[in-house]
């Protein structure tokens, strides 16, 4: 590009200002569902009905057992008791009164 060129570019009526995006409308959503295909919205729903059903098990089903039943006869046993603290030595003789 010459000199001139740019001088006649920087010279010529500025370009007017970028309209603002339109602000998201309420309808928006219901836009965008009608132009996807059926197969997606089919997706679609049936991962809400496998979050709802989902939900509504954990919510509604049966409790946890307390415990894990055993499997073909094994059981585990668990730790081992904590063994019991023994108590402090006691000194073969007498100690002055004031210990």
């Amino acid at each position: 590009m010459t000199r001139t060129r740019a001088e006649e570019l920087a010279t010529a009526a500025p370009l007017a200002p970028a309209r603002p995006a339109a602000p998201a409308r309420a309808g928006g959503r219901f836009e965008v569902v009608a132009t996807m295909t059926g197969d997606v919205k089919a997706l679609l729903l049936a991962g809400a009905l496998v979050m709802v059903a989902g939900l509504g098990w954990l919510v509604f089903g049966p409790s946890q057992p307390p415990s894990t039943p055993a499997v073909l006869g094994w059981v585990d046993q668990g730790p081992p008791p904590a063994p019991k603290p023994t108590p402090s030595p006691r000194p073969p003789f007498k100690l002055p009164w004031w210990k």
